[in-house]
């Protein structure tokens, strides 16, 4: 048995036992009943946001590339973008679905590299976004009902995140690596340099600003949806709170251990929103109920990839 399918058994037992461990002290029929009050309505609603917030990704993801001379419609970033999203859901984590976006944005750009940086770079952004968005609410006291030890650890997290983000959106990584010797090695070298010019490129443009601006909308209406969904549960909990927890929430499922993040997103908010007296019944509701929409809205990139020509050399835009 190769290492690829030990490693993909291994993050669906983690989120077995995950899983598993969560039924055993959550009364599933609560769980069912919480489910069935979700409304056409608040469906609708989520959908929208997603839509919304797809087409705010992907128009910075344009942004990237266009700066670095690569321009593409936003229509084909945003079903790149919806794409990617589909196959998110049969692959390990969201960086699959990251990989897909990066093949299909390099077979119309002409420029892998260039291209890979660009999907790498938006994915910094999103952890930036993460970063501030999570200090701010922090700051503005929204997690008042924990303990101290618990928003200095957010505090940490969050600034931490940050920090990186800056670290790797300067290129730094490269100029070490190009410093440590890669002369030795003409490919890495060479790849180096490419993923180096692009970044400059983007921080020359003056748009790291505005794209970290567009992140940070992207997340807040993450958060904006997951609060439609408990508030639709019932949840008597402040908006303020949801603007604390769900980025974290994201940072703990992007960790690569379970499939899509399940069982890793559904203990996280048992536990955060147990804090504030949420009953566990509906904090997995809610858990669950996000997952269902957005496995039904991956369905949508599914359908365009259906129905996508297949890519000839007139779709490939090059460095025009």
């Amino acid at each position: 048995m190769n290492r690829k399918r030990v490693w993909l058994l291994a993050r669906l037992a983690v989120s077995a036992a995950l899983i598993a461990w969560l039924f055993r002290r959550v009364d599933a029929r609560a769980v069912a009943r919480q489910i069935g009050e979700i409304g056409v309505g608040t469906v609708a609603a989520i959908l929208a946001l997603q839509f919304l917030n797809t087409g705010l990704k992907s128009y910075k993801w344009q942004r990237l590339l266009d700066a670095d001379g690569i321009h593409i419609a936003h229509s084909t970033a945003f079903a790149s973008y919806l794409v990617s999203t589909f196959f998110s859901l049969f692959l390990p984590s969201s960086i699959g679905g990251d990989a897909v976006r990066a093949v299909d944005g390099a077979r119309r750009s002409g420029r892998a590299v260039a291209t890979v940086t660009s999907v790498i770079a938006d994915r910094v952004l999103g952890f930036a976004a993460i970063g501030v968005v999570g200090l701010l609410a922090l700051g503005a006291g929204s997690a008042s009902a924990l303990d101290g030890e618990l928003r200095w650890g957010g505090v940490a997290l969050y600034a931490g995140v940050l920090a990186a983000s800056g670290v790797l959106l300067a290129g730094w990584p490269l100029r070490v690596a190009r410093t440590l010797g890669l002369s030795r090695l003409p490919r890495l070298e060479r790849l180096a340099v490419t993923c180096t010019e692009s970044v400059e490129a983007y921080r020359r443009s003056g748009r790291l600003g505005e794209l970290l601006l567009l992140s940070i909308a992207a997340q807040v209406i993450v958060i904006v949806a997951v609060y439609v969904i408990g508030s639709s549960l019932g949840m008597a909990v402040s908006p303020w709170y949801f603007f604390v927890i769900v980025p974290l929430v994201g940072l703990v499922e992007s960790v690569p251990v379970s499939i899509y993040g399940i069982g890793l997103r559904d203990v996280s908010y048992v536990y955060l929103l147990g804090l504030v007296g949420v009953s566990k019944p509906q904090a997995l509701s809610l858990s669950v109920v996000y997952v269902v929409l957005t496995v039904f809205y991956a369905l949508f990139g599914g359908l365009v990839f259906a129905l996508r020509r297949p890519l000839t050399p007139a779709h490939r835009v090059g460095a025009g």
